[in-house]
């Protein structure tokens, strides 16, 4: 029972009202006693997890014996807890654990009653960083509710003569506790999460076994326990040291570049008395090798932790280095494994044989590898059409190091069509619909909220022609069955109905291309705006790409009329483009050609596409440099050609590395992976049908590290080192520990301003950015950009240049690493404009004591 306190005075009449988050459970009148009245609250079930008493006292009419109000009212809560719902798991283990030690754990329930439960086990450092607590479900499903009864007062009601109609609404509730957390603590061994069961537990208890793995530290056992059928929960918790007598630990960069040379600290831990001489040993993998002693003794006189050191030396091969580092001491032994990723910073170099095959005949195409070891790739495509180059093309959206809005898409956008028209093995199924899933749920993150997409992620500005590219890829990969972020659809389409309407001619920015670009794609995504078509198709002057991307929005709301009045007005063998409004369409010549053999397609003129077509497909083949947008539009406007042109079918046989295939297909396109070796390779392919055959063999590879080729077109770049007084400094041999910066200075060379700038910095590995966007390092101006991307090992800046204009990047660093290291050059170019790049050849550097 529950008894209820409140000062009053006598001859009053009380109402108590028992209220919880959705109903009146009780309500009960009683008469005031003087002083103080005392009512007795029987507490029940459905009382649970608590109740809100509301009283409302009444003093009688015309009292003068007391100056207290007329009318008073109050609430208090109780949390009332019903036991039945209430689990108290049991979990017994050693209170000190050691590593690759197998432990029995134990699980019962106090009382005995039947529950369902998980085991985790995790480093107690990861938990801290995130301030994690041990769930407890019945906390979470029993939490204080929040008054739900509305309560009116009834002042109007007793205040007589005097009354104007008061509508008062009170609704008091209850916040969960705010819970703070262990400060973070330094975790600096590799961490430990384990999950176990669900297991089912009627009663006595459960013993399992748990193996720890190479791990020093602490752990939490945490048992989560729940009973569906009377809706019970309950949690436990231990937290428990994990040590040894003897304890290692290494210190590695992030990376390392072949032919580097790194010194590793190893650091020894001596917890017992009984540890003195200790083996070091260290063994590594063939992506590194040890340069000196792979052995040293260290002797402990007491329990202490010591130093020691091991040279490495990194292969020619990228790939994974594993370095295993073993202490012995008596019975007592440690091991420490880490693995680094062995990087070639430099990009990936494509060439590529070119054949054709007449009808039933074979021909054997070589090559040479050029890359390092490990680097070096080939790939086949034989098509039934002029050869497109999908494999090169492809491969260079994918591996494109920048992600805005437009890159993002222009990386995905061919490959929603590739099964279509191109025979793939499974695994690269699986890999191309990985790739567009992702895609699509990066672009929603650059969704603003009036629907339209930024260019980068956070940019407070929406891009006109990123918004539609970006939405022409969702609309068409919803068709494919891909399922698009919660809302963007509607929002988008929002927002480009909206800006369509909104849109008057602008000749000078030559605004007209946006416009029917935006109208394409309402008109793609059902939502066609035919007022604002007629608009822009009745507007005088606007460009050649605006009529021929307006009539392939007449031709998807089925009037081709109006789409080839349109087309007659085009000119389609040459792509009349005004270079200055390039920037801002990032379109280019080609890019024109495959928006008008989209829209040739749309219209049926396939005399005209296959002449189009055969002219963009030499281009993609070609060594020509072209931009994503350029890239992406021509293999995308290319499959929807060969799809409409109808397939001819692949039928070959082929032999590589003594082992021979065959590939059947109806598909335009066959691509195959080849196997490779060092030096010279050859495939020899066999034409079995009465089609002309189409072959390209991609060969790929990634060349030695200091081999970068500088260079400086329309920009001059460079990059100066110094102290954190501003006073120049010689990196090549530099102090451990040493703060520094990098200041890079660029200078457009055009006459004209150059707009997005991709500016990338890679470090050597063995210094470390140090992140001064939340210090007072420097000017802050100095880093002024659309974007700055920092990751481990590099640092982007993205940004535009005025004619003439020169700018200047501090990035502050710090050797951290002993070691022999190569440092890249800077890359500096235009995205959308070859003819801005500036490389910078890179040096070695040392970190000594």
């Amino acid at each position: 029972k529950a008894k209820i306190f409140f000062p009053s005075s006598e001859g009053g009449r009380t109402m108590i009202s028992i209220e919880n988050g959705t109903k009146v459970l009780k309500t009960i009148w009683t008469k005031t006693k003087k002083g103080e009245t005392t009512v007795e609250l029987p507490i029940t079930g459905d009382m649970a997890p608590n109740v809100y008493i509301n009283i409302s006292l009444l003093q009688p009419h015309a009292s003068t014996k007391n100056d207290s109000p007329i009318r008073m009212y109050g609430i208090v809560p109780i949390e009332v807890v019903d036991k039945n719902t209430v689990l108290e798991p049991v979990l017994s283990m050693p209170d000190v654990l050691r590593p690759e030690q197998t432990i029995n754990v134990k699980v019962s329930e106090k009382k005995g009653k039947r529950m369902t439960y998980t085991i985790a086990v995790v480093d107690e450092g990861l938990l801290d960083l995130t301030r994690f607590k041990t769930p407890n479900a019945w906390t979470s499903f029993y939490t204080r509710e929040a008054l739900g009864v509305r309560t009116w007062d009834i002042y109007d009601q007793i205040i007589g003569a005097y009354g104007g109609k008061v509508n008062q609404v009170f609704s008091i509730g209850g916040d969960a506790d705010a819970g703070g957390g262990k400060a973070k603590k330094a975790n600096r061994f590799k961490p430990v999460v384990m999950y176990l069961g669900p297991f089912e537990l009627n009663g006595g208890s459960k013993t399992h076994k748990i193996t720890l793995p190479k791990y020093i530290g602490s752990v939490r056992t945490m048992v989560v326990a729940a009973d569906a059928k009377t809706s019970a929960y309950g949690m436990a918790e231990k937290a428990t040291q994990v040590k040894s007598p003897l304890m290692i630990l290494a210190s590695l960069p992030r990376k390392i570049s072949p032919s580097e040379k790194v010194t590793i600290p190893v650091t020894l831990f001596a917890t017992e008395k009984h540890i003195k001489n200790v083996t070091l040993q260290i063994k590594t993998n063939s992506s590194v090798r040890v340069v000196g002693n792979a052995s040293q003794i260290v002797k402990f006189t007491e329990p202490d932790e010591k130093m020691a050191y091991f040279n490495l030396e990194v292969g020619a091969t990228t790939g994974i280095g594993k370095i295993d580092i073993i202490a012995t001491s008596g019975a007592a032994k440690s091991t420490y494994t880490v693995e680094i990723d062995v990087t070639n910073p430099n990009p990936v170099t494509n060439d590529f044989t070119d054949v054709v095959i007449p009808p039933n005949s074979s021909k054997t195409v070589t090559w040479k590898t050029f890359g390092v070891s490990g680097s070096n790739k080939a790939k086949m495509e034989v098509s039934s059409v002029p050869t497109v180059d999908f494999g090169r093309r492809l491969n260079y959206l994918v591996q494109y190091p920048h992600g805005c809005v437009e890159q993002t898409t222009s990386s995905v956008f061919p490959q929603l069509y590739l099964t279509e028209i191109m025979d793939l093995d499974a695994t690269y199924k699986q890999k191309i619909q990985k790739n567009v899933t992702a895609g699509i749920q990066r672009l929603g993150n650059f969704q603003q909220a009036n629907g339209g997409l930024s260019y980068w992620p956070g940019n407070s500005d929406t891009d006109d022609w990123g918004t539609s590219y970006a939405g022409h890829f969702l609309i068409e990969a919803e068709k494919k069955g891909y399922l698009l972020p919660i809302n963007f659809k509607t929002k988008w389409i929002s927002y480009q109905q909206k800006q369509a309407k909104q849109w008057r001619y602008e000749k000078q920015y030559g605004n007209d291309f946006a416009q029917a670009y935006r109208l394409y794609t309402l008109a793609l995504a059902g939502s066609a705006d035919l007022a604002s078509m007629n608009r822009l198709r009745e507007t005088v002057g606007i460009s050649n790409e605006s009529k021929l991307r307006l009539a392939a929005s007449y031709a998807l709301v089925k009037q081709n009329a109006a789409g080839m009045s349109l087309l007659s007005k085009s000119f389609i063998d040459e792509q009349v483009t005004d270079n200055n409004y390039y920037h801002y369409y990032y379109g280019s010549a080609d890019r024109n050609r495959a928006m008008a053999l989209e829209t040739l397609i749309l219209l049926g003129q396939k005399p005209k596409a296959f002449a189009m077509a055969t002219k963009l497909a030499k281009n993609l083949s070609s060594q020509q440099w072209m931009s994503t947008q350029t890239t992406a539009y021509g293999l995308y406007a290319m499959a929807k050609f060969a799809k409409s042109n109808g397939p001819k079918g692949v039928s070959i046989s082929y032999t590589n590395s003594g082992k021979s295939e065959v590939i059947t297909t109806d598909k335009t396109i066959a691509q195959r992976d080849l196997k490779i070796k060092m030096g010279n390779n050859s495939v020899t392919i066999k034409n079995n049908k009465k089609n002309t055959l189409f072959v390209r063999v991609l060969n790929s590879g990634i060349l030695p590290v200091g081999s970068e080729k500088p260079m400086q077109n329309n920009v001059t770049a460079n990059v100066v080192f110094k102290d954190r007084k501003g006073k120049a400094i010689n990196v090549s041999k530099i102090a451990q520990g040493t703060e520094f910066y990098a200041e890079v200075t660029l200078t457009n060379r055009k006459n004209e301003r150059v707009e997005n700038i991709a500016l990338s910095q890679i470090l050597p590995s063995g210094f470390e950015i140090v992140n001064t966007r939340y210090t007072d390092f420097g000017d802050a101006t100095s880093n002024l950009a659309d974007y700055i991307d920092i990751r481990d090992d590099r640092a982007n800046y993205y940004f535009s240049l005025k004619a003439a204009e020169t700018r200047q990047f501090k990035i502050l660093l710090n050797a951290s690493y002993l070691g022999k290291y190569y440092l890249p050059g800077l890359q500096c170019e235009a995205m959308y404009d070859n003819e801005f790049l500036a490389r910078t050849k890179g040096q070695w550097v040392e970190v000594i004591k």
